[in-house]
């Protein structure tokens, strides 16, 4: 009988970082099954058989909520985590997590925080033992944050279908030059509220971590009002009455919500729609298409198609560490944002067209 005592370090068991199941791939973070270390694997007994697995999700990673048929037990050993799934919950060095067979459960750090723990089955085979047998069902993209932004992309889908963009797709816009004076006094109206929407966030804001995100992003945006103004010819002045209210309901939200509520308004709505409008309409502003216009250099239009992917992607950590009860209302502002950006571009199109 072999008396010596092993070592084996954590990095000499193999790690995995996702599993496969039912042909959907689900990350893991770092996961670590002892038995996939040889040593490990000869020294837990068979018996009474335990399965232990060191596992880590670093800054803002996450693992989807699942179950499996199986107790299991995770031990927070250094860092801090939420629990995710039937009950929501923040766990920090030193909790542990009992989990009947079937209950289910998931885990999210929040920015720049990270776990490491480990997990314990009882019963047989490990979880991810092996890794392409997983004895877990993932309830899927269920999670609210997975459905908040679903129900994002079907706006932001339907939003690209608006009749606005048929005055670009089919050269309307670049081609006329009324109606191109006429479209870019329309936006610059909405640019001057944009401009007021990001001031009045970054006045308000008092978290200290979401202030510097703010700050930045509005470094970034500064002054889009006066490009637009300056390099696409705006001379016209628009007075419309929607258009102003639209441009106000985005304001007074920085005025009157909480941080997750213009997270969403800010960045899933505005800045994904402005995407989606930047690489759509800079066809029309290509060349010099007015005497007297300046459209050397940055295009207004260019830039928004490149600078609001970053944009969009802004705060989803923040909202990734709410509970599940606080998106029921953050879906509702999410609707309503989108249909004020739809109200926008209808009013935009009417001035285009008369």
């Amino acid at each position: 009988m072999d008396t010596a005592v092993l070592t084996v370090s954590r990095n000499d068991i193999r790690q995995i970082s996702s599993v496969i199941v039912e042909g959907n791939t689900h990350q893991l973070g770092e996961q670590r099954d002892f038995r996939r270390n040889d040593l490990l694997a000869g020294f837990l007994p068979e018996t009474g058989r335990l399965s232990v697995s060191w596992v880590r999700l670093a800054d803002g990673e996450q693992l989807d909520v699942h179950q499996h048929p199986i107790k299991s037990m995770i031990i927070v050993c250094k860092g801090s985590v939420r629990l995710l799934g039937d009950k929501e919950q923040e766990l920090a060095e030193g909790d542990t997590v009992a989990v009947p067979p079937g209950a289910r459960h998931g885990f999210v750090t929040r920015p720049g925080e990270e776990f490491y723990g480990l997990s314990v089955q009882f019963e047989g085979i490990g979880l991810y033992e092996n890794q392409h047998a997983a004895r877990v069902e993932f309830s899927g993209d269920s999670t609210p944050m997975a459905k908040l932004e679903e129900y994002n992309a079907e706006r932001l889908r339907k939003f690209s279908d608006h009749h606005f963009f048929d005055l670009f797709d089919g050269g309307h816009v670049r081609r006329d030059r009324r109606m191109r004076d006429r479209f870019v006094s329309a936006l610059y109206v909405w640019s001057v509220y944009f401009q007021r929407m990001l001031y009045a966030r970054q006045a308000t804001c008092a978290d200290p971590l979401l202030r510097e995100v703010y700050a930045g992003h509005l470094r970034e945006e500064f002054g889009h009002d006066l490009l637009l103004k300056e390099k696409h010819g705006v001379s016209d002045t628009v007075y419309d009455p929607i258009l102003e209210a639209v441009g106000n309901w985005f304001v007074m939200h920085m005025h009157g919500t909480d941080e997750a509520s213009k997270i969403v308004i800010v960045h899933m709505a505005v800045e994904t729609c402005c995407q989606v409008f930047g690489e759509r309409t800079t066809v029309a502003f290509t060349e010099e298409n007015a005497a007297g216009t300046d459209t050397s250099g940055t295009s207004y239009f260019d830039l928004h198609s490149e600078v609001d992917e970053d944009h969009r992607e802004l705060g989803r950590d923040y909202l990734r560490g709410l509970s599940a009860a606080q998106f029921p209302q953050l879906m509702q502002v999410c609707a309503q944002a989108w249909d004020q950006i739809d109200l926008l571009f209808e009013r935009i199109s009417a001035h285009m067209v008369r």
